[in-house]
């Protein structure tokens, strides 16, 4: 399995390119030019999208993501899948940007749910709400991802109208305890 980075030029978030035997999946989705060049660079088949939240900052390069792959499911939360759907509620009202989507190629996903993506890969998702109620986390192989929830040494911003403080610092410790079992890609830095 193969992870590439990508830096979105929006707050500087990240977007992630897992690979095996060429099949690809999708973390966030940022600056949509850049990935899409590389999965067609590499012949890669995108076979998912998952989403660590419906901020703007990671979410912005979906409208062009569903014009190339209209048939790819994109996973996220029963509220980001709300969200999604509400510029005021995922923030790209705010950046002169409204996405508004509402499809059943968004599909919500539950906590402690399994997704068998391939023969060789399968996605857990932990719900992990507190920066948002969208939030969610994703263990693939001996990776996590998690997105806003948990950035080494970063407090997380729990001050946006779905955040909830309690919510926030208990993820942020559970999945600061989680990290120590697997190699971390946070949503910033």
């Amino acid at each position: 399995m193969t992870i590439t980075r990508f830096i979105n030029s929006v707050f500087s978030s990240n977007s992630f390119i897992i690979e095996e035997e060429g099949d690809a999946i999708l973390i966030d989705v940022g600056d949509w030019k850049p990935l899409s060049s590389f999965l067609n660079s590499r012949s890669l088949n995108l076979k998912a999208v998952f989403l660590t939240h419906t901020h703007y900052d990671h979410i912005y390069g979906i409208r062009e993501l569903m014009k190339e792959y209209p048939s790819v499911p994109i996973y996220t939360s029963p509220f980001g899948k709300e969200a999604l759907a509400k510029s005021n509620w995922n923030f790209s009202r705010y950046h002169d940007d409204p996405i508004e989507i509402k499809s059943s190629q968004i599909i919500p996903l539950s906590d402690n749910q399994e997704i068998d993506i391939s023969n060789l890969v399968k996605v857990k998702i932990i719900a992990t709400p507190g920066h948002d109620k969208s939030c969610l986390s994703y263990i693939i192989g001996d990776s996590l991802f998690s997105g806003d929830s948990y950035i080494p040494n970063i407090k997380v911003i729990a001050s946006f109208p779905n955040s909830d403080k309690q919510q926030a610092t208990h993820y942020y410790n559970f999945l600061q305890s989680l990290s120590k079992k697997y190699h971390l890609y946070p949503g910033h830095n």
